[in-house]
């Protein structure tokens, strides 16, 4: 009888041990299910961010008292929030990181608790411009470039890197900008870009079409002249990349592997050049095109569909010794579609 008792005495403790640590278990992950710290959430009285500015994606440090359980980040230009990761928060820190979308300049970030308590704390943000694609990458005086990118609305001038040549503005918004290119004796040159946050120079350089040596911008130039067989090749105002007009090459459909030839009766000394370049816009499909100078060094481009294409060669490297040229000719593989050539021609 009295070990029986022992047995079931036993047997309850073990019971009631288990339901205890179950009750515990259940309770720690109640408190700790994302990971955060078991922090209290405070008066907020004050607090500092380090470093006081940055650009986009930087890290930042929030120091200070009762700043638990934060739950919202503001930038408050604009109202752009912030991301951050709970389990970085505790009584007296907080990191987290600039948001690319926050505006530039001097402004309060805005901490709110868990209690709905705020704390407001100044900051100034870097929003440098960024340019991450320009269309067209060619101009003249007067053409207009579409910059897209960020951080563009607050830009105060545009310059001809290394000149004191100034675009002007024709548009603006945040993502993109038209600008007016100026009268100007650089061959070709980036772009500098002031806003509030500072200067920024473009990775891409734009090139001056009035310096440069053409065989074609408005029509066939210095001496060239079409030698061209299996399609009709004519300048249309159909579509352009500078001025008006662009060189419709409208290859024989029936398969002729028609070739646009532009041939020169003398030669023309391109000694003191380091580019050849040409923009190609596509037809309905890809089309495979083979060129030559001269003759010579053939290279196959693929020219995508229904879009403006810029192919860029140094001759240096791709047409060594080749000083003089008395032809650029274009073949078209197989079944021949329409291209629109613009601003064939060699730049320094």
């Amino acid at each position: 009888m009295f070990t029986m008792k022992k047995i079931i005495i036993s047997r309850i403790a073990a019971y009631l041990l288990l339901l205890g640590t179950s009750t515990w278990l259940l309770t720690g992950c109640e408190k700790d299910k994302d990971g955060s710290p078991d922090v209290k959430t405070g008066a907020m009285s004050s607090g500092t961010l380090a470093p006081a500015s940055a650009a986009g994606g930087e890290v930042i440090t929030l120091t200070g008292a009762g700043i638990g359980q934060i739950r919202s980040i503001v930038f408050d230009k604009n109202n752009v929030p912030a991301n951050f990761t709970s389990t970085l928060n505790t009584e007296s820190n907080l990191i987290f990181r600039v948001p690319d979308t926050a505006f530039g300049g001097p402004q309060n970030v805005i901490f709110t608790n868990a209690d709905g308590k705020t704390l407001t704390v100044p900051f100034s943000v870097i929003a440098l411009p960024n340019v991450t694609s320009a269309f067209p990458t060619d101009f003249e005086t007067d053409s207009e470039i579409t910059l897209t990118g960020n951080n563009l609305d607050d830009v105060s001038s545009v310059l001809l890197e290394g000149t004191t040549d100034a675009a002007t503005i024709v548009s603006q918004s945040r993502k993109q900008m038209v600008i007016k290119m100026p009268a100007s004796t650089a061959n070709r040159a980036k772009l500098k870009l002031t806003n509030s946050s500072g200067v920024r120079i473009t990775d891409m350089e734009f090139v001056n079409v009035s310096r440069a040596l053409t065989v074609f911008t408005e029509q066939l130039n210095n001496g060239f002249e079409s030698w061209s067989w299996g399609g009709d090749f004519t300048a249309s105002t159909d579509d352009k990349i500078t001025g008006t007009k662009s060189l419709k090459a409208a290859y024989d459909p029936a398969g002729s592997w028609g070739g646009m030839q532009l041939g020169n009766g003398g030669s023309i000394d391109i000694s003191t050049y380091k580019y050849f370049g040409f923009w190609v816009k596509g037809a309905d499909v890809d089309k495979n095109v083979q060129f030559w100078l001269n003759w010579g060094n053939q290279k196959v481009i693929t020219v995508p569909a229904n879009k403006w294409t810029y192919f860029r060669y140094e001759l240096a490297t791709n047409y060594a010794g080749v000083n003089t040229v008395n032809n650029v000719t274009f073949q078209i593989f197989d079944n021949g579609k329409t291209l629109y050539f613009d601003n064939i021609m060699f730049f320094k």
